[in-house]
C-alpha cells in the first residue's frame, strides 16, 4: 500500500480499531500522528503530520494542531498523511475484469442480491485505497442507492457515495441493460434509465 494514501486508509480503520479497542474513547478526540502530512490547498509539506478526528469530523490539520488531553493518538510511524481522493466517474457496483466477455457472462447471470455483495466488496476495496468519496454515475437494480444507504447506517464500509440510480441512455444505447435473463426480457423504459427524443421522464425520475 502506497505511504501517500494513508489519511484515508488510516483515518477510517484507526476510528474503528479505536472503537474496538477503546470503547469508552469513542466520544474523545482520536489524533493521527505521521511522519508528514501533504497540505492539499497550498502544495507544502509539513512535518509531523498531525489530524485530530472529533465525532467523526476532522477538526484540526497541520503540525501545530493542538492535542486534546484526552485523546487517543494512533502513531502511523514514517508514513505521510494526504486527504482523501475523490472518484469524480465511477461504476461501483459492477465488477471489472480484462476479460469484457467472460464479466459480461457473469454479471448477466448474477441475482441482484449476490450483485450488491459484490458491490460492497467493490466499495470497500476503493476505501482502504484512499478514496473517500465517489460519485457512481449509472448502477442497475438501485443496487447503488442500496448501497450508499447502507454505508450510510454503518452496515458496510464505503467511500462516501453519491448516486445515480440508473444511467441514462437512448433505446440500443451504451446505458441500455442486455435483454436477459429472461424474466428481465423487455424494451427497457424510462424506469430503467432509457428515453428517446425530448422525452424528460427519465431525468425526473433519478433525480427524486
Amino acid at each position: 500500500m502506497s505511504r501517500l494514501s494513508m489519511l484515508a486508509v488510516g483515518l477510517l480503520l484507526a476510528l474503528g480499531a479505536q472503537a474496538q479497542d477503546h470503547p469508552a474513547n469513542t466520544a474523545g478526540a482520536i489524533v493521527l500522528k505521521a511522519a508528514h502530512l501533504f497540505d492539499g490547498r497550498s502544495g507544502a509539506l509539513t512535518s509531523p503530520g498531525i489530524v485530530v478526528v472529533k465525532d467523526q469530523r476532522i477538526v484540526a490539520v497541520g503540525k501545530d494542531a493542538a492535542i486534546p488531553a484526552d485523546a487517543s493518538v494512533v502513531d502511523l510511524g514514517d508514513a505521510t498523511l494526504v486527504p482523501g481522493y475523490i472518484d469524480a466517474h465511477t461504476h461501483i457496483t459492477f465488477d471489472h475484469d480484462d476479460n469484457w466477455e467472460k464479466a459480461f457472462y457473469e454479471n448477466t447471470l448474477r441475482s441482484v442480491p449476490e450483485q450488491a455483495f459484490h458491490a460492497e466488496a467493490n466499495a470497500r476495496r476503493a476505501l482502504r485505497a484512499g478514496v473517500t468519496t465517489a460519485r457512481d454515475v449509472g448502477s442497475s437494480d438501485f443496487i447503488d442507492v442500496a448501497l450508499r444507504n447502507a454505508i450510510n447506517d454503518g452496515l458496510a464500509e464505503g467511500p462516501r457515495l453519491l448516486v445515480a440510480g440508473h444511467a441514462i441512455g437512448s433505446t440500443g444505447g451504451h446505458c441500455d441493460s442486455a435483454p436477459v435473463p429472461p424474466d428481465r426480457m423487455k424494451p427497457a423504459g424510462t424506469l430503467e434509465g432509457v428515453c428517446n427524443g425530448p422525452s424528460r421522464a427519465a431525468s425526473r425520475y433519478a433525480s427524486r
